[in-house]
């Protein structure tokens, strides 16, 4: 089941996936870091509006840490929760490369990071990433990560984590899933369930 669903969800994603300023700028681990605290709680298409002149200002941990911490929460205003933001970042900042415990970091940017830069096969699961595979293989939270992990195993690349975030945007979505233009219909648990699973 999870190379079924790694191959149709790769397949949808060559022609419809999203374009980001991050999905090529992320060439160092900071950069991903800071994508994902940036990520946090807010729309990718907000973040993407003010991107390039947030990542400008904080290109490195050097950067972050030249700034005032209220420099830093004015950069970060149109975003909202700036004030919690900076503060994570300057904390980050604060022990990148001296600490292996880096503050501000949960499992999904961890995951990320080993996803793109060392190119493990891990599954980067958020709340999409779990909706898309609670409904596709019928399976509570508890087993989502496991699910992933197989899927991300059997398509050879860390990228269907990317295209199954994108599929949870454009196709499954939280309310009022697009089922009618879905081409994973035919094994899905969700779609074959009289009863939603998710």
């Amino acid at each position: 089941m999870e190379k079924i669903f790694a191959e149709k969800v790769m397949e949808w994603y060559k022609s419809n996936r999203r374009s980001f300023p991050w999905r090529v700028g992320m060439s160092s681990e900071w950069i991903t870091a800071l994508t994902a605290i940036l990520l946090r709680k807010t729309r990718a298409e907000t973040v993407a509006k003010h991107y390039e002149r947030i990542i400008k200002a904080l290109e490195t941990p050097e950067h972050a840490l030249q700034l005032k911490i209220e420099e830093i929460e004015e950069l970060l205003k149109p975003l909202g929760l700036h004030k919690t933001r900076a503060r994570q970042i300057r904390q980050l900042a604060e022990a990148w490369g001296k600490s292996e415990k880096l503050p501000g970091l949960g499992p999904y940017a961890l995951s990320l990071i080993d996803c793109l830069h060392k190119r493990k096969p891990v599954a980067v699961v958020d709340v999409n990433t779990a909706r898309v595979a609670s409904r596709f293989f019928g399976v509570d939270k508890g087993k989502v990560e496991e699910v992933l992990r197989k899927a991300v195993e059997a398509a050879g690349t860390c990228e269907l984590n990317l295209a199954i975030m994108d599929f949870a945007a454009r196709i499954c979505t939280p309310r009022k899933p697009k089922c009618g233009v879905c081409t994973l219909t035919e094994t899905c648990a969700y779609f074959r369930s009289p009863k939603p699973l998710a």
